[in-house]
């Protein structure tokens, strides 16, 4: 009996070394795959960077120039919002902000 247990248990940590073993060979490959993807990538990045280096100018330049279109873009909203209450009062419609009594 003692001699059947010590087999059994042999065999079972044998298994057990096996499938360890088999589970960190798959995680290792994984690991490799990973890594050489990701210095794909990284390589991939470099070059896009390289080639858009000579952008750089340019997006500053846009940048400014939206920055003026957004301070125009503001104040015609402005206008639009004002133009928008006049009306609203001329017929005779509620303005937000404005009393109810101010109403025709």
């Amino acid at each position: 009996m003692i001699g059947l247990l010590a087999v059994a248990t042999i065999a079972y940590a044998l298994i057990l070394v096996v499938v360890v073993a088999v589970t960190l060979i798959v995680v290792g490959r994984a690991l490799w795959s990973i890594g050489t993807t990701l210095g794909k990538i990284s390589g991939g990045l470099t070059v896009v960077e390289r080639q858009t280096a000579p952008l750089g100018g340019y997006v500053d330049a846009l940048n400014g120039g939206l920055v003026a279109v957004s301070s125009g873009l503001s104040s015609v909203a402005g206008h639009l919002s004002d133009a928008d209450d006049e009306l609203a009062m001329a017929m005779g419609e509620p303005v937000a902000g404005q009393p109810a009594s101010n109403v025709a």
